[in-house]
């Protein structure tokens, strides 16, 4: 039996839950297959491996979620803090969406040693979203402190992300958006 026609998108959202759910090495091929609605054989049909379909994700992600942040990071026809509030609030959703977390932060620990081809993906990631953080940080600071301030911010995101997953308490999220709108303003 031939199986279900999905799109590349629906495979990546229900699978990506999946890795951040359990990680890479707890995730098997028959639970992406289930998270999909498929069968294992039906599922192999799209991916033959978990390791290409984790890197599939793993560049939409960061497509993603640079392609929310950069145009509102550079919109200069809004204050900083309004360009601040709007990409904290789309930075929030979009890690809540699922499981809480990000899967890039998930995957890293994982990929030092077990999936070395993912961790460059992952440092154009971060780097990409200290690029996005820049501009906010720009407009006050010279360039080395944007920098500096820009990566810290990253840093602080993923930490609080980190935070809450464990403690469920959004205190952690809530206090790096308090310290980066004093800094931005």
């Amino acid at each position: 039996m031939r199986p279900n026609k999905l799109s590349r998108s629906e495979i990546i959202s229900h699978c990506a839950k999946q890795f951040k759910q359990h990680g890479y090495a707890g995730t098997s091929m028959q639970m992406l297959a289930a998270s999909c609605g498929l069968t294992k054989g039906a599922f192999y049909y799209y991916y033959n491996n978990k390791e290409q379909l984790l890197m599939d994700i793993l560049q939409e992600i960061h497509q993603q979620l640079i392609g929310y942040l950069n145009p509102i990071a550079n919109d200069e026809s809004l204050s900083v803090a309004d360009r601040f509030a709007t990409m904290h609030s789309k930075a929030v959703q979009y890690f809540s969406i699922g499981e809480v977390g990000c899967l890039m932060a998930i995957i890293s620990i994982e990929s030092l040693h077990t999936l070395p081809e993912a961790k460059p993906l992952i440092r154009v990631f971060f780097q990409d979203w200290e690029n996005a953080m820049y501009p906010l940080f720009a407009e006050k600071y010279d360039e080395a402190e944007a920098r500096r301030l820009a990566k810290q911010s990253v840093a602080d995101y993923e930490g609080a992300i980190l935070m809450y997953r464990f403690t469920e308490d959004a205190f952690y999220i809530e206090q790096v958006e308090k310290r980066i709108k004093l800094l931005v303003s």
